[in-house]
């Protein structure tokens, strides 16, 4: 059975906006998927968003804004590896 992450928790560490972390998981869901179907790999048994949730929670992944100065204005919100 996979794991519930509340708002609180994902939100919590980095100060992540809820909106932000949403579009985080949703970005890193994706490249999971596309990195586990090059490699031929079957799906496991926890859902690929449980495993990105489970990465921000952790702080394996953050979120960082491209360029320098006032960026967050321009919402280009992008996840990076730590």
């Amino acid at each position: 059975m996979s794991k519930v992450y509340f708002t609180e928790e994902i939100s919590s560490g980095d100060g992540i906006n809820p909106y932000e972390a949403v579009l985080l998981a949703s970005r890193e869901s994706r490249r999971l998927n596309k990195t586990r179907l090059v490699a031929g790999v079957p799906e496991g048994e926890e859902k690929i968003t449980s495993i990105a949730l489970g990465r921000i929670v952790d702080g394996k992944i953050r979120v960082t804004y491209e360029g320098g100065g006032n960026d967050a204005a321009d919402g280009k919100a992008n996840s990076s590896k730590r």
